[in-house]
């Protein structure tokens, strides 16, 4: 998901301890849910929940190198790649972009910093595009590969399996982030590419670069 190009959500991890224990009791039951579920009478379709679990991770990371990538492609710098939300666990720099990793992997975001005024709309337009089009891209690549009528049907295949898996989050991701929705955090108002793709067409054609670097950064 791309942040507004004008806020810089930040993401608070847990403070206290409470917090703390609660965070890792529901983590512990969800995760001896899904051993038991998968290794009780275990069977090939078992593995559609953790192959499921793995291609979410995967396509967060997808998702906004495909923003980051399209931004850099219209000419404009990328302040900062985010993969995951809560505790920031570490980070790096990458071709002047900051890349940051965080404890909860199934969230993320980028910001770029708009860096001339050509056709900023339609660049924030494909931006905000580029994290959505490429789940489905390689949604459309998987079809192609294996044909519908393979991915659709019950299988023990256990390659086919993780494919479909894969498809489904694909699916399921970029339907979520193209539905028209904002959402606070930290304070501040962020905005879904659904939301972002139809709201960037209000933005000013003509904005000094500078202040909109400062805002960015805020």
């Amino acid at each position: 998901m791309e942040n507004n190009p004008l806020t810089n959500p930040p993401e608070r991890s847990p403070n206290t301890p409470n917090e703390w224990g609660i965070i890792f009791i529901i983590s512990l039951f969800f995760g001896l849910f899904i051993a038991l579920e998968v290794f009780s009478d275990f069977s090939p379709a078992k593995l559609s929940v953790p192959f499921f679990l793995a291609s979410w991770i995967l396509l967060v990371v997808i998702h906004e190198v495909g923003h980051a990538l399209v931004a850099k492609a219209m000419g404009w710098h990328v302040a900062q790649i985010v993969i995951g939300s809560g505790k920031r666990w570490g980070d790096f720099t990458l071709a002047r972009t900051q890349i940051e990793v965080r404890s909860i992997p199934l969230s993320g975001f980028v910001i770029p910093l708009q860096t001339d005024n050509i056709a900023p709309r339609l660049k924030h337009f494909c931006i905000y595009a580029a994290g959505p089009g490429v789940e489905l891209l390689l949604a459309a690549i998987l079809v192609a590969m294996f044909g519908p009528d393979t991915l659709l049907q019950r299988t023990g295949d256990i390659p086919t399996i993780a494919a479909q898996s894969f498809l489904i989050a694909a699916f399921l991701g970029s339907f979520i982030n193209l539905l028209p929705f904002s959402f606070v955090s930290g304070g501040q108002r962020s905005w879904s590419d659904g939301l972002g793709m139809i709201l960037c067409w209000r933005l000013p054609e003509n904005r000094d670069i500078a202040d909109l670097d400062r805002e960015s950064q805020s």
